[in-house]
């Protein structure tokens, strides 16, 4: 068991608490150790075996006793129990926006809908209307929230899938009959979410063979992967991908795998064929001698690219390599018969973070610990950008403490070799555009970054001018995640992004892709336009504990999958260009 699965499952006992209403306290206990979990740099197993578990702050008796059962049994009894008293289902109500621990126990007891199913069934059929704390507006806000919910279904985020691929890796290196492989489909992309992992294997002897001696090796872990396998599930081919020979299964509660068998000389055909989408592959040249046809099978096309390289393939069709993570939209295809495909952005090319949290609001380690974590990330500069005072919630700060950490932060930099950290805040913009704080505040600090944190209701114009606003002011220099979406769980909050990425020109704004993978804000479609319109972007992580500076990579996915260049984002930038590009005080 890896450390996020132990997290998730004192996650879902604190969840299932909420809805049963049990103390605070005591959810507030689960709640605390599933974070301290997930930002564990070392394996529990570890600690417990080192006797160190149990010192760690939020780590009592009790959950290192809960701990330790689910390292050996791959779950816990307290787990287990409430899954049948109340059903893994209830945990969807949470989800609902709207539908908070309180308003999900009335839901449960009260009036006995029980999951998002019976939820929707409960507005269709009008059961809740009139009901005190229903009124027409929460409803509608429900019924929205449920569409959502139902559009995202069965989704996994990237951050877990990266999981899955390792969890699964280490199990195929066991399987003697597979030659190489490689993970294909949305995960190769780099997808924000993946609605499955796809994998394409080189089979070392017949394919009927490597599928059973793959079989047998996944079913010796089967309580490692939660998988879910049975004959039913390995006989039909996959439609998309005919004539690939494929079997598929579950893990995680039905997230499926799909396995793609071939021989040595399929290999990266089979890769070309399930890596791109299928508008991609419509989209991909038909006057020459290799072609796709997409209202048939593939069988032609891997009898002409037999033994072909991806590269092999594309210079067939005559067209440069497409990176898998561009093989998603259609005007890569366009660049690559131009050969003015975009040298991408790689990790190594980030230089600084802008975006950070520490104790001082609501981060979960002290400055000079997530200092320390970047020093070791290898980044050169560090914004410390803690709430302001309206995200009461992340216990924001006021003037008088922003100041106070100014100061701070302007003696540690001078202590700390290898860094620069740089004075910032994350201001919240208030609903009618104003900031939280004066501008003779901002114009002390470095680093000056707007976000909206609440009233996300507003309408689109509302919301569209409250940016603008925030954008025209002269010291904001970025904006930071700009739709507020959380992905599977929240949408984008209605606003007209194409105005918003004018005003970000017009005023020489920065707007940000947050990294934190619960966010990948914006996204590739939105960041294509602001590349278009000539507007700068950051990539930063949002880090709240010293781990998540890690999280760097999925930003980069999304940069990537954009179509960005080194050269498009500003903390790739030197120190002293970065500077003199924000005109921040040396």
């Amino acid at each position: 068991m890896k450390n996020i699965e132990i997290s998730n499952v004192f996650s879902k006992i604190g969840e299932f608490l909420q809805i049963r209403g049990d103390a605070s306290f005591k959810i507030r206990s689960y709640e605390r150790a599933a974070r301290v979990i997930s930002d564990l740099t070392v394996d529990v197993s570890d600690l417990i075996e080192t006797n160190k578990f149990q010192n760690i702050p939020g780590i009592g008796k009790t959950i290192e006793s809960k701990t330790k059962e689910i390292l050996e049994t791959g779950t816990c009894d307290a787990y287990e129990k409430l899954k049948v008293e109340m059903g893994l289902d209830a945990l969807e109500l949470l989800d609902v926006q709207g539908v908070g621990g309180k308003t999900a126990n009335r839901l449960y007891y009260d009036l006995e809908i029980k999951n998002v199913k019976q939820l929707e069934q409960a507005i269709q059929d009008g059961r809740l209307q009139g009901e005190k704390g229903f009124g027409k507006k929460t409803l509608q806000n429900i019924t929205d929230s449920l569409q959502f919910i139902n559009d995202n279904r069965g989704i996994r985020l990237i951050s877990l899938v990266y999981v899955f691929v390792k969890n699964i890796s280490n199990v195929l290196k066991e399987c003697e009959f597979i030659t190489r492989y490689n993970f294909t489909g949305e995960f190769r992309r780099r997808e924000e979410v993946c609605r499955s992992l796809e994998i394409v294997i080189q089979c070392g002897m017949d394919k009927q063979s490597t599928k059973h001696s793959i079989i047998e090796i996944l079913s010796e872990h089967k309580q490692q992967l939660a998988l879910r396998i049975d004959d039913s599930q390995l006989t039909g081919k996959t439609p998309s991908h005919k004539p690939l020979y494929s079997f598929n299964f579950f893990i995680d509660n039905d997230f499926p795998v799909v396995i793609y068998l071939c021989e040595e000389c399929e290999y990266e055909t089979s890769l070309f064929l399930t890596t791109a989408t299928t508008e991609h592959l419509n989209a991909l040249p038909t006057d020459r001698h290799i072609t796709i046809n997409n209202t048939s099978d593939k069988s032609e096309f891997l009898k002409q690219t037999k033994n072909d390289t991806e590269s092999e393939i594309y210079k067939k069709m005559g067209l440069a390599f497409i990176p898998p993570e561009l093989r998603q939209f259609t005007d890569s295809i366009r660049l690559a018969a131009q050969n003015a495909l975009p040298t991408l952005i790689e990790l190594k090319d980030i230089r600084g973070d802008l975006h950070s949290h520490t104790e001082w609001s609501d981060g979960r380690n002290t400055m000079d610990e997530m200092v320390e974590s970047a020093i070791n990330q290898g980044l050169e500069y560090l914004g410390i950008t803690d709430h302001s005072a309206s995200s009461t919630v992340a216990n924001g700060l006021d003037q008088k403490q922003l100041l106070s950490q100014i100061d701070h932060v302007r003696k540690l930099d001078k202590d700390k070799d290898g860094i620069t950290l740089l004075a910032g805040s994350e201001v919240d913009i208030r609903p009618d555009g104003s900031l939280d704080f004066p501008d003779e505040i901002l114009a002390q600090l470095d680093i000056v970054i707007a976000s909206i944190h609440s009233q996300f209701n507003l309408s689109e114009t509302a919301m569209t001018n409250r940016m603008i606003r925030a954008i025209e002011n002269p010291f904001v220099m970025i904006i930071g995640h700009p739709t507020g979406r959380l992905l599977g769980s929240r949408p984008m909050y209605s606003i007209n992004l194409e105005e918003v990425i004018i005003a970000a020109a017009e005023n020489d704004t920065i707007l940000e892709i947050n990294a934190s993978p619960s966010r990948l804000d914006l996204g590739p479609e939105y960041v294509r336009l602001a590349k278009e319109a000539g507007v700068r972007i950051s990539i930063n992580t949002d880090a709240h504990s010293k781990l998540q500076f890690e999280f760097r990579k999925f930003g980069i996915n999304v940069a990537r999958r954009s179509g960005l260049t080194k050269g498009d984002v500003i903390n790739t930038y030197s120190l002293d260009k970065l500077r003199q590009e924000l005109n921040i005080n040396t």
